[in-house]
């Protein structure tokens, strides 16, 4: 006599749009007619004994027992597919998942190309938070025999595969998922699709491409808003700023309440030196960002988005505040690695210089491997020729995981300068004069032209250093407000009126005569 008993199996087979292959959780049950036991010729009596025993325990829905007679004869057939899937479906029963999990992976080594076995282990893992775990079974599942499996539930895998990439910041193996889904052509509106994979050629930096998929999204749904705003994000990537301006404004007329629409439109304006635009918005999306941070349920990249917004203001006490308040917060360590670097930031910015080292300390606490406050401290010391050889280090530091980093090549620049003038030694010298060439060529900044000049400034080169600074003003000539660039301008200014100077003095000796 048999009686039926239930297997489950994450499964998704009803999903019908994209939506739904994302957010649909259902747990689907198959009733399965077990098979009467067969005694392999190969295993022993024993081992046939404890499966038989196990068999009716289970048919009996005596899980505790059959899972320890399955046990047993998993001991004399170790790779029987059977008595895993047997063993499996008692432990799911019995509400062990950590045991069930724990055969099903080897069942999927048993039988590797079962994707029902792959994608239901990987549906496990990541419904308990192991992502790592989760992808490895879900590429098994892509890999595997899927020739009968339902479209829908491998288009739910190829999913949850690409949203797994997405999450570890890797949308360069998400785009192929993404893609291999539309191949699949499921039924439903595919303008969303789409889009994710603009989304993820944006995060690729592969805006050509983001652009071209996001348009054809927008022809299959001229009425999907976040295809818009993501849209706007490549125009502006690529150059086309009217694009990106005009589509931008088509997202905020149906969503006029979110604020990163309006912080990005406050950008874009500022670009298009349309300044009474810019800061509309800019006031807008500060208004909105000041509602949600009165909330307790804000996040932390909200409060240091609204003190940013602030700062654009000229609003720097405010945005002291904010980031003040955002530290007395309970968070974890990565958000305060972060509350505490913007702090550092606004306190710089605001010439409390006592505080900056505490806070840029306070960041590297909280995660030792924050390369940009590494840099930020290195810099800083050097700035005031202290702490030289931990300068040094910090900055080194920063450049082990960013090593062709502009910014932290100027900051060792620096270092090697102040250690140059502390020690009188001219090989430091070319050393800075050799890593800032670098950083300029890298990524060419008016702070690293001024440093470059600074030193053949200090060496008496002065035509080598007007030709750096005046570098910087020609090509920064638009951000002519830049803080650098006025302290270049007033520089050169006298840096000109010691070359009048000196040519004075050098007329005035010549007309001396001669003895």
């Amino acid at each position: 006599m048999t009686r039926a008993f239930v297997i489950v199996l994450l499964t998704l087979c009803s999903c019908t749009t994209q939506e739904q292959l994302k957010e649909d959780k259902t747990v689907a049950t198959e009733t399965v007619q077990p098979a009467q036991p067969v005694q392999k010729e190969e295993v022993s009596v024993e081992t046939a004994a404890s499966f038989c025993a196990g068999y009716y325990a289970m048919v009996g829905q005596e899980w505790e027992t059959a899972a320890t007679f399955f046990k047993k004869a998993l001991e004399g057939d170790p790779e029987s597919e059977k008595i895993l899937r047997y063993l499996i479906a008692c432990y799911i029963q019995l509400n062990q998942n950590d045991n069930a999990v724990l055969y099903m992976t080897k069942l999927s080594d048993v039988d590797s190309k079962d994707f029902d076995v792959h994608y239901t282990l990987a549906n496990i893992h990541e419904g308990e938070g192991r992502l790592d775990e989760a992808i490895t079974e879900y590429e098994r599942a892509c890999r595997s025999q899927i020739d009968n499996v339902d479209k829908m539930v491998l288009a739910n895998a190829l999913y949850r595969l690409a949203h797994l990439y997405m999450t570890k910041n890797e949308p360069a193996k998400a785009i192929p998922c993404l893609k291999d889904i539309v191949k699949l052509a499921p039924p439903g509106d595919m303008s969303g699709l789409h889009t994710e994979i603009g989304m993820a050629y944006i995060e690729a930096g592969e805006y050509a491409k983001a652009r071209e998929e996001l348009e054809t999204s927008e022809k299959l749904n001229p009425s999907l808003p976040v295809t818009r705003l993501y849209l706007a994000i490549a125009y502006d990537e690529l150059g086309e700023l009217d694009k990106a301006i005009a589509e931008a404004n088509t997202f905020l007329e149906a969503s006029p309440n979110e604020w990163p629409a309006h912080a990005f439109l406050a950008g874009l304006y500022a670009k298009a030196e349309k300044n009474e635009d810019a800061n509309l918005h800019r006031g807008k999306a500060i208004s909105l960002l000041q509602v949600r941070v009165a909330q307790d349920d804000s996040s932390t990249k909200e409060h240091i988005t609204l003190a940013r917004l602030l700062m654009a203001e000229d609003k720097k006490n405010d945005a002291v505040r904010i980031m003040e308040l955002t530290a007395n917060k309970s968070k974890t360590k990565e958000e305060a690695g972060e509350v505490h670097f913007m702090l550092a930031n606004l306190y710089y910015e605001t010439n409390h210089t006592g505080q900056v080292e505490k806070e840029l300390r306070e960041a590297l606490k909280a995660d030792p491997n924050f390369h940009e406050a590494s840099n930020f401290l290195g810099y800083f010391f050097a700035e005031r020729g202290e702490e030289l050889d931990e300068a040094q280090r910090l900055v080194e530091e920063a450049l082990k995981v960013q090593p062709e980093n502009g910014a932290y090549l100027d900051s060792l620049g620096w270092v090697y300068y102040k250690r140059a003038t502390e020690d009188k030694t001219d090989e430091r010298m070319d050393m800075a004069l050799e890593k800032l060439t670098e950083a300029a060529e890298v990524y060419p900044d008016p702070e690293t032209y001024k440093h470059i000049g600074e030193i053949y400034y200090s060496q008496g080169r002065w035509e080598k250093a007007q030709e750096q600074w005046g570098m910087a003003v020609e090509e920064f000539q638009e951000y002519g407000d830049h803080p650098v660039i006025k302290r270049i301008n007033e520089q050169l200014k006298r840096l000109e009126a010691l070359q009048m100077l000196e040519g004075q003095l050098y007329q005035e000796q010549n007309l001396v005569p001669e003895s």
